[in-house]
């Protein structure tokens, strides 16, 4: 899984630049009406649950797969039920923002323990991550009924915090060092 990863690391950066380009979005633009929220927020989660879920298959790591196929389920809800997902958007939201943080800090975890030695720098950006994404959470839970602006520039500004923390993830994950030897020419 660990070569894997670092063989990867672009996956994470276009996480979290979509994360990122979204949370911009949305603070440049947070009046839309709740049914472009909707929509936007299932095309930000199905996306990232797209590249999650390669990224999880092509390292075998099962939380990030996990994280992806949450996305994935909520886009899908997103589109193909709209009506139910804009009367429960704030429950949608609160929810993925619960699991994909509980998976992120098990992955993090699971980085130190499976990456042993100084090879690894910054795997904690992941904790991080998941950290904010449960606080995130519990925000967005205490705020379900604020108005779609307030609702969206809280998405938006957690967004833009968990894009950073990722492209700065996977900017670590790009100098870690193997832990197979790699063949060299001869």
């Amino acid at each position: 899984m660990f070569d894997q990863l670092i063989r990867r690391w672009w996956i994470v950066a276009f996480r979290g630049l979509v994360a990122v380009a979204f949370g911009v979005a949305a603070l440049l633009n947070p009046e839309n009406t709740r049914a472009f929220l909707v929509a936007f927020f299932g095309l930000f989660a199905f996306a990232d649950g797209i590249f999650s879920i390669g990224a999880g298959l092509s390292t075998n790591w099962l939380t990030l797969f996990l994280e992806g196929v949450t996305g994935i389920a909520v886009g899908l809800v997103t589109y193909f039920e709209p009506g139910a997902a804009e009367l429960s958007f704030a429950y949608l939201i609160v929810l993925w923002a619960i699991v994909t943080g509980a998976l992120e800090i098990v992955g993090a975890f699971r980085l130190r323990t499976d990456a042993k030695g100084p090879m690894v720098k910054g795997e904690w950006l992941l904790g991080v991550s998941g950290l904010v994404s449960l606080l995130f959470g519990a925000v967005a839970a205490s705020r379900v009924d604020a108005s779609a602006v307030t609702f969206m520039l809280i998405i938006g500004a957690y967004a833009v915090v968990s894009g950073v923390l990722l492209l700065a993830l996977s900017m670590n994950i790009r100098h870690w060092q193997p832990t197979l030897p790699v063949a060299r020419a001869v």
